[in-house]
């Protein structure tokens, strides 16, 4: 403790803010490239109330049109809505489908 100088320890604290600013841009920008999105696929010539009507996938991407395109071949001619699948929409999540 010889060296506990009030001007080193504003060098250290500043470093650990530094590194730790760093680390928490490294989490966030990788958490952005692996967002959950839920899917809804729905059918516009089906009444909402008919079976088929609306199908429902997860997957992973960087934005909700990543997301869309993932789905667009699995669900031909389908109006398709992303939404984050931490969000409103996440009581679907039991019923989804996944998609790699």
């Amino acid at each position: 403790m010889a060296d506990q100088t009030p001007d080193r320890q504003a060098r250290l604290n500043a470093g650990g803010e530094a590194s730790e600013q760093a680390r928490v841009e490294r989490v966030n920008a990788e958490r952005a490239g692996r967002r959950g999105y839920l899917i809804f696929a729905t059918d516009s010539e089906r009444s909402p109330t008919s079976p088929g009507y609306r199908d429902v996938f997860l997957t992973e991407a960087r934005t909700p049109a990543d997301a869309r395109a993932k789905v667009h071949p699995l669900a031909p001619g389908r109006r398709l809505r992303a939404f984050l699948a931490t969000g409103r929409y996440r009581d679907q999540l039991p019923e989804a489908r996944w998609v790699k």
